[in-house]
């Protein structure tokens, strides 16, 4: 694969011929019932590969591929045909401004240009001459939910005046194809994704639970807590699920505890407390190294930080510390002061509600305490 040719630079004719011998099948205006062939065939066995090599075959064209646009970047998937003699190949990555693509999907060009260097708006840009474009055409590959994912687009070297409104009609349907296809494979790699992380939080809670079965227990008591208030407070999707899991996965650090400390039945010492508070710097290792899940470590290093800055380990303060954090802290809290230890009684409920809502401010998030405060009296 080479980059662009430099603006200026035409392409080498000679050493690759842009002849339709070895770049693409001579074309006659295709019949509607071709195009319907076409795309019967590959309703009958959908495939991004054999759709962009449909186009290429049916608009007569060198070249054919779909894209993936970001806001600053074009990057080239499934390509067929003569990409080498336009600069690019599967895997290439263009500058938006020097796309067709760009101007395209903002409605400064139009989606099928016949002749590249007789359209003033096309011949201008750099890549007109430095990939020695001569017709061009796409069209956006749209997701269900309205998301512009990339571009289903085809080229040639020289024009194309016989391209009509009838080839964009028939690139827009087998766009809808790759779009659907498209999505489908991303849908089944999220799911697959969620099946690993999910596997991976169950064996961490395994781990936590063969050390310290109380800790366990307290994890899932914090989860369910953690999910009401996330939810009072009117959180969803993504975020909803990364609070669940950070409160599920805020005490893996105790894995690196000595049991001497951990299961110690009287209060700690203060160097024992030093070992003891650098269990969230531990989770935070620990999960960095999970590939699924290394996006929970911050909110896992800041679960024991106050809102008022005294807390630890960095002394984070109020909007510094994720919402997931200031969260699952309270809902740490207060599973801690209503359970059982062996160097203390827990504390009644009413008790601990009263000692949350003294605290909010200080030690806890207000909006955190509150949302847990009203859970816990619609609960009782």
């Amino acid at each position: 694969m080479r980059d662009l040719k430099a603006p200026g630079e035409t392409a080498d004719r000679n050493r690759m011929s842009p002849s339709l011998d070895t770049a693409a099948p001579a074309r006659a205006q295709p019949t509607s019932q071709e195009g319907l062939t076409a795309l019967g065939e590959l309703a009958r066995g959908p495939s991004v590969e054999r759709a962009v090599e449909a186009i290429r075959e049916m608009l007569g064209m060198e070249v054919a591929y779909a894209t993936r646009m970001t806001d600053t970047e074009q990057i080239f998937g499934i390509l067929r045909g003569d990409g080498e003699s336009f600069g690019v190949g599967e895997g290439s990555v263009l500058p938006v401004e020097q796309t067709y693509c760009s101007g395209i999907l903002a409605g400064r060009l139009p989606n099928l240009i016949c002749d590249v260097q007789g359209d003033p708006r096309a011949s201008s840009l750099p890549v007109s001459t430095a990939a020695d474009v001569g017709s061009f055409a796409s069209v956006p590959l749209t997701f269900s939910d309205g998301r512009t994912y990339g571009t289903l687009c085809a080229a040639s070297h020289s024009a194309k005046p016989d391209l009509s409104e009838r080839d964009l009609q028939f690139l827009h349907v087998f766009a809808r194809i790759v779009a659907d296809q498209l999505e489908r494979e991303e849908l089944e790699g999220a799911a697959r994704d969620a099946e690993v992380k999910g596997a991976v939080i169950q064996t961490l809670v395994a781990a936590v639970e063969a050390r310290d079965s109380y800790t366990a227990e307290h994890s899932e008591a914090v989860v369910a807590w953690a999910v009401a208030v996330a939810q009072e407070l009117g959180l969803s999707g993504h975020e909803l699920t990364d609070i669940e899991h950070v409160a599920l996965l805020h005490d893996i650090g105790k894995i690196s505890v000595p049991d001497a400390i951990l299961a110690k039945p009287g209060p700690l010492s203060d160097e024992e407390w030093k070992v003891m508070r650098r269990h969230p710097i531990n989770s935070e290792a620990l999960i960095k190294s999970v590939p699924s899940l290394e996006r929970l470590a911050p909110a896992l290093r800041a679960e024991h930080e106050r809102w008022d800055g005294a807390g630890y380990p960095d002394g984070l303060a109020g909007g510094e510390i994720p919402i997931a954090s200031r969260i699952t802290f309270v809902c740490d809290a207060y599973h801690a002061m209503t359970s059982n230890r062996p160097y203390r009684k827990a504390l009644s409920p009413e008790t601990a509600r009263q000692r949350i809502a003294e605290s909010s401010g200080t030690q806890f998030c207000p909006t955190a305490a509150q949302g847990l405060l009203d859970v816990l009296k619609r609960s009782s």
